[in-house]
């Protein structure tokens, strides 16, 4: 059903218990949520920012816990249902896909902080809203008694709308060596969203940029970028295979799906925009099929739809059967085919839109939204294509990969 018939959707369908639920139960969850994506979708991208009602709704399903330790009182959910539950998501509405697919994947990483901090944090609540930021170079610290002082400001705040933690990366110079890249955990309200969000696609994430102004950020909030990304930390203190999981595959599913279900729904809506139209054209017709479909174009849309999300299940059955036991060739295809996936999308949608016709450039048509989503969404720093396929060209060459971001 298109996206303008949708049936107004009340918050209560949503509600759920605030019990440890099962994969199958976030799975469900999530599928409730869709229509209400779907149908909020436009008016979230209108706004720039993530609707409240929505953020309620998902907050209320129990989905934000999904990726915290049960001792935390979360669901302990393995990167399949999260998945699962981001491709679902994404299908109805990429822009707030993705910005949920953060959320879960951001309470993983605190996961890796100190243990004793991670015990205050989750003391009252099971799970954390935070946004997080790669761009380690917009900030600086500077250690003092007990802890640093951080500076700075940093771009693609995605989730700072509803926040109540940040973590941002910073360099930290070294006495005896090169400055080491860490993160640091501040409380929302010791920082600034400074609303620059005037783009062309995933509007409705409301990624403002982040200001740190010389704020006490205690040792115990602080954790080295690459014990967090490598999951040493991690593993040290959850047991379970989850959190033997590198962050940087996890954080790669969370950017690729939303870009995998941009597409999805985007031959979704064009498969039931053309079907009404040929049905309209059969009873003027006395029973004649006009084409209108453009059949090949959208065949082969649909073909590399699917094949990208066959290479996206296999990075993901790779990266559950090896955790933290790949190597760094392995971890950089990882990457790669994701990447390639997520170009294979993007063009499949500019086909799609381009047999849409006239009514494809609407703001309001959701394949066009589509577009614009996926065609910021793919720019992010993760997907580099030339990075991507320059390290898979060299592992296939036998030759080290040089990105430091897998």
């Amino acid at each position: 059903m298109s996206s303008t018939h949708q049936a107004p959707v009340q918050l209560k369908d949503y509600k759920m218990s605030a019990t440890q639920l099962e994969p199958a139960d976030l799975i469900a969850a999530a599928e409730k949520l869709a229509p209400l994506l779907r149908e909020k979708a436009r008016e979230a991208e209108i706004a720039r920012r993530p609707l409240d009602e929505v953020i309620d709704a998902i907050r209320e399903a129990g989905l934000f816990s999904l990726m915290v330790p049960k001792r935390f009182g979360g669901h302990e959910a393995d990167i399949d249902t999260f998945f699962e539950v981001s491709l679902i998501l994404s299908r109805a509405d990429a822009s707030m896909g993705w910005l949920v697919s953060f959320y879960l994947e951001h309470s993983f990483w605190f996961c890796g902080f100190p243990e004793d901090f991670q015990e205050e944090l989750f003391a009252n609540q099971s799970y954390v809203l935070a946004p997080a930021t790669l761009n380690i170079g917009g900030g600086k610290a500077k250690e003092v008694d007990g802890g640093y002082r951080i500076s700075g400001r940093w771009q693609w705040g995605t989730g700072i709308v509803h926040a109540n933690w940040v973590l941002v990366g910073a360099l930290m110079a070294g006495e005896d060596g090169p400055p080491a890249p860490m993160f640091f955990a501040i409380p929302r309200d010791e920082v600034d969203a400074i609303d620059t969000w005037h783009v062309a696609g995933m509007c409705s994430t409301g990624s403002y940029d982040i200001e740190v102004d010389d704020v006490f950020v205690p040792e115990k909030r602080t954790v080295a970028m690459f014990d967090l990304t490598n999951a040493t930390t991690t593993s040290k203190i959850h047991e379970g295979p989850l959190y033997r999981t590198p962050l940087i595959p996890i954080l790669g599913f969370a950017s690729a799906l939303s870009m995998l279900g941009a597409a999805q729904g985007a031959l979704e809506e064009y498969q039931t925009q053309t079907k009404a139209k040929i049905a309209a054209n059969q009873q003027r017709a006395g029973g004649t099929i006009k084409d209108e479909g453009k059949p090949s174009v959208v065949a082969s849309a649909a073909l590399t739809i699917n094949a990208a999300e066959l290479v996206l299940r296999d990075v993901l059955r790779e990266v559950m059967e090896y955790r933290d036991d790949a190597t760094q060739a392995m971890r950089g295809s990882w990457l790669s085919r994701m990447a390639h996936a997520i170009f294979m999308c993007r063009g499949a949608v500019q086909d799609i839109v381009s047999v849409t016709g006239a009514s494809g450039s609407r703001l309001e048509s959701p394949i066009q939204r589509a577009l614009r989503d996926i065609s910021t969404g793919s720019n992010h720093v993760l997907f580099d294509r030339e990075v991507r396929y320059a390290d898979y060209g060299r592992t296939l060459l036998d030759q080290p990969i040089q990105s430091m971001m897998v």
